[in-house]
């Protein structure tokens, strides 16, 4: 049955112009199957004609295929972390949220217009009337309003920090004259000493501060961090310097750190298992000297002892992908290192340590000297973090630039189409419907003209024109696309081609799109599976011989003369 309730994240937006099924989440069917519920002419398990039924086969009953009418559209959108949707990201999802809003608007019976309520929750209430316009069409109503205590709102209280309700304390380092790398390793080799000495003493209470969150604006950095762990860092801490006074300190992975990450190198289905194994806490039983001398006189003894059947993390390194969704309550201790990009993203990272009155945070902030932002938040770092809700920067997306049509707007086409006319059998919607685009015209006209209107409401006048001429333009391009195969005797479909001597696709994906094309061969739409791919691949060729560089000129390359050397 199509789904009352559905959780989605935007950038999957983009495969709406590749499932013709997901037109039945707009409401868009015209098929119920009393045995698989409301089907669309791709859905295989289903594939009987009007009227006619599934046998009584397999303990299943008679099963009867009906014609049915349009459902509901959505009423109620909430979009979580709206000043997440900023940036590439975010000007991808405003060109998508024109085919979402075309889609969901309907009319009653006495023709009054209603489209579904949209409901945002932002870290930052700056440029949000701009921002959502240019994503929905939209004015803005700030709930809840702040009338008379900015510190007391609907939900929210600010509570002076006290020893009952500590807070999250921040600190800055800026390590002038040494290499930020050196400056990682020893600043995350102290603070995981120093959390082995509040064990050592303290016992389970220091737990907050055993596992080390390390906060990366950028992968790469990520990386070499990754690298130093398990090297530099394992072997300092494991050792100790001879003039320190913190102890030793050995990984829980049989006296290795145990690291995890957090980042978009890791898989979907490990990421749920990190998450999972971070709430794990640490037992003094066996991390703290104690503990661990303990558990060795046992050993060596021949005594039987206590196992855990899982290992806490040492170390937790992560990029952007903290910012949302970790509720891991244990986490105390933190170490930034470079300031992010934006302060609305500072706060979200630094904010996944100390969520619990009972653990305090400690945010250790550590600077790139040689890069003048990082130095600038330095030297205003107390200021800086006692205002920092009021330095959170406005947002900025555009939807409707020249680029932004060039790369999303045949997708929003394509989508939008096939949707639309889910609820007629002969149709632009299902995988073949690709070349019934010359008999739908008359549709697509009237499509372009509600798209084009949409985006008048978010953009200005010049944005609805250029995407016009745009929309236009591909429309024309389709209908030359179904031409040029019907001459060499082919059908065309959107993308999956399942026979290349009678199918040709309309649509590639950005990842496959090569420069250089004929166009009359390659398919003319460029729709990407994904809002995050916004640029096609580049391949390289590495040449296995040394010293010796391959290089292949791509057609039509202005040709280049090595200069001579000048005497």
């Amino acid at each position: 049955l199509a789904p009352a309730f559905v959780i989605a994240t935007v950038d999957k937006f983009a495969r709406l112009a590749r499932e013709g099924e997901a037109a039945s989440l707009f409401g868009y069917v015209s098929r119920r199957c009393e045995r698989h519920g409301f089907v669309h002419p791709d859905y295989p398990p289903c594939k009987i004609q009007d009227e006619s039924s599934h046998p009584n086969k397999d303990g299943l009953p008679k099963a009867y295929l009906r014609s049915t009418d349009r459902l509901r559209p959505p009423d109620l959108v909430i979009q979580d972390e709206l000043h997440l949707i900023t940036g590439a990201l975010g000007t991808t999802v405003g060109l998508f949220e024109v085919a979402i809003d075309v889609m969901t608007d309907w009319r009653t019976k006495d023709g009054r217009r209603v489209r579904p309520l949209l409901v945002a929750s932002t870290a930052t209430a700056r440029n949000a009337p701009d921002q959502v316009r240019a994503l929905y069409g939209r004015d803005v109503t700030i709930f809840p309003p702040q009338v008379l205590d900015a510190g007391n709102t609907f939900f929210s209280k600010e509570i002076p920090p006290t020893e009952e309700a500590p807070g999250r304390r921040y600190v800055g380092i800026s390590t002038t004259g040494v290499r930020l790398t050196t400056a990682e390793i020893r600043v995350a080799e102290v603070l995981m000493a120093g959390g082995q000495l509040l064990l050592d003493r303290s016992g389970q209470v220091a737990d907050p501060y055993m596992s080390l969150v390390g906060y990366f604006s950028a992968t790469r950095e990520l990386a070499g961090m990754a690298r130093y762990m398990g090297d530099d860092i394992q072997t300092a801490l494991a050792r100790r310097r001879p003039w320190s006074k913190l102890p030793r300190r050995t990984g829980t992975d049989f006296g290795a750190l145990n690291i995890a990450e957090l980042t978009s190198r890791v898989a979907s289905a490990d990421i749920t298992s990190t998450l999972d194994r971070m709430s794990v806490p640490f037992d003094p039983v066996f991390d703290s000297a104690v503990g661990k001398r303990n558990l060795r006189a046992l050993r060596e003894a021949k005594k039987p002892t206590s196992e855990r059947e899982v290992n806490p993390y040492d170390v937790v390194l992560a990029t952007s992908m903290l910012q949302v969704g970790v509720d891991v309550t244990r986490l105390g201790l933190m170490l930034v290192v470079g300031q992010p990009k934006n302060t609305a993203e500072y706060i979200q990272a630094s904010s996944r340590v100390g969520r619990d009155r009972a653990r305090p945070g400690l945010v250790v902030a550590l600077g790139n000297w040689a890069r003048p932002r990082d130095l600038a938040h330095f030297e205003q770092f107390r200021h800086y973090h006692e205002t920092f809700y009021q330095q959170v920067e406005a947002l900025s997306v555009t939807p409707f630039s020249v680029t932004s049509l060039e790369r999303g707007l045949d997708g929003v086409l394509v989508s939008t189409a096939r949707v639309l006319q889910a609820v007629r059998r002969q149709s632009l919607s299902p995988e073949d419907g690709a070349a019934r685009i010359e008999a739908e015209r008359p549709f697509a006209t009237e499509l372009i003209d509600a798209l084009v209107r949409r985006i008048g409401r978010a953009g200005d006048e010049d944005a609805a024109e250029r995407a016009r001429q745009r929309l236009e333009n591909r429309l024309d391009q389709w209908g030359k696309r179904r031409k040029h195969l019907e001459d060499q005797r082919k059908s065309l479909v959107y993308e999956r081609v399942t026979d290349d001597s009678h199918h040709d696709a309309l649509m590639m994906s950005a990842e496959n799109a090569k420069s250089g094309f004929d166009t009359r061969d390659a398919a003319p739409f460029i729709v990407a599976n994904s809002m995050r791919e916004v640029q096609p691949e580049i391949n390289l060729l590495v040449s296995p011989i040394k010293e010796r560089l391959v290089y292949v000129a791509p057609a039509n390359a202005p040709q280049w003369v090595m200069p001579e050397e000048s005497s």
